[in-house]
């Protein structure tokens, strides 16, 4: 009689917990259909296609413990196409990040050294390494380093910073650019006179930098930039979607969604080969966030100190106002959260918390969104963490 009291107690017990159980499960899914509803809320709220800037799509990639979610909102072309989670979109400066990985690569390979001058490496008459840093009328171009290159502390100035940039591309919509006549603008403006400090005295976020840098890749490697992107970084990880472009031939059957400065169409209407290597590549939402996971991760390089001098450069305080700047990647503190990861300028962003496992790939596609790309980012890490 005791045995079966206590058989029947077991089975009450054994149903009680497959309720339970049932029951979390439940509520665990309830919870994640209503943080899935308000992310597309959020993205939904971002389109507008009023104004002298209109945003026209947007997409957003959040993943952390509890959930892995994307969703997007709007016309891809800003005409007829609806916007998909999966589009391909221009990734501007966030490319830095990429560029950056292939040097410490190198660096670790014996290719590269991180305080070597660049003048090893890009003393040629397309540089023109005695005028390439003017500061009051003193040459440094000699003592500039890589790491200076990689942590934006050469004091080069922007050539795209130049008033006669713009203007001179909607001219010539669509030249295409290479290496040579990316370095004749540079010399062409005089940014080479423009130097802000002697290197290492500063930070200066300069997109030359990077150029100078890809240029190196392809000294010490023999190859071209966008085939060491390809061998190392989107074939290593699988990222079918992603390239370099006008440089190579698109890659992946996912269409490629438009960006915007005001209402030029930076697809149909300009060439914009003329950043290279500080900031060309194309990706989508789920590649990038492949890709800063598996770097963050410490799946990237072969040794653990690699990753830690790319982020730990950081730890010095050199960057903008929202953030602080490593080896190519920015370090910041979203809702008391230490994130890394890297921003463009058509205000697309992708971060990650190593210490919660919280990610975050979004575009919006469009240069001046006057603060939206910045409510976009916190407002979806707040969603998350509640």
């Amino acid at each position: 009689m005791e045995n079966k009291q206590a058989l029947a107690r077991s089975f009450i017990v054994l149903i009680l917990a497959i309720i339970l159980a049932g029951s979390s499960c439940s509520e665990k899914r309830g919870a994640r259909d209503r943080l899935a509803t308000q992310l597309q809320a959020l993205v939904d709220k971002m389109v507008h296609s009023d104004g002298e800037d209109p945003i026209h799509n947007a997409v957003l990639l959040v993943e952390c413990p509890d959930i892995k979610w994307k969703g997007a909102a709007g016309l891809a072309d800003g005409r007829k196409n609806v916007m998909t989670p999966d589009h391909k979109f221009k990734i501007a400066s966030i490319a830095k990040t990429f560029t950056a990985a292939v040097v410490l690569q190198l660096i670790e390979e014996g290719a590269l050294d991180l305080n070597a001058k660049i003048d090893r490496f890009l003393d040629n008459p397309l540089v023109k390494i005695d005028s390439l840093h003017l500061y009051k009328g003193s040459s440094y171009g000699r003592q500039i380093t890589i790491e200076h290159l990689l942590s934006h502390t050469s004091g080069i100035a922007d050539y795209m910073e130049d008033p006669r940039f713009v203007p001179e591309v909607l001219e010539h919509p669509h030249l295409q650019y290479d290496p040579a006549g990316i370095m004749g603008k540079y010399y062409g403006y005089q940014t080479n006179e423009k130097a802000v400090f002697p290197p290492g005295a500063g930070f200066n976020y300069s997109d030359v930098n990077y150029v100078l840098l890809a240029m190196i890749i392809e000294q010490a490697t023999g190859e071209s930039y966008p085939t060491q992107l390809k061998k190392r970084i989107f074939d290593r990880l699988e990222m079918v979607n992603s390239y370099l472009e006008y440089y190579e031939q698109p890659r992946g059957r996912k269409p490629l969604s438009h960006a915007f400065i005001g209402t030029l169409d930076l697809v149909d209407d300009i060439n914009t080969s003329f950043d290279w290597g500080g900031g060309g590549i194309v990706s989508t939402a789920e590649e990038l966030n492949t890709f800063l996971r598996a770097l963050i991760d410490g799946k990237f390089f072969r040794q653990k100190s690699t990753l830690e001098l790319m982020l730990s450069a950081a730890d010095k305080g050199r960057g903008g106002t929202d953030y602080i700047y490593g080896l190519g990647i920015m370090k910041r503190s979203i809702r008391g959260l230490t994130f890394y990861g890297h921003g463009g300028a058509y205000d697309c962003d992708v971060f990650y918390c190593p210490d919660r496992n919280i990610s975050v790939c979004l575009s919006l596609n469009q240069m001046n969104t006057y603060g939206k790309r910045e409510e976009l980012l916190q407002q979806a890490i707040k969603l998350i963490m509640e």
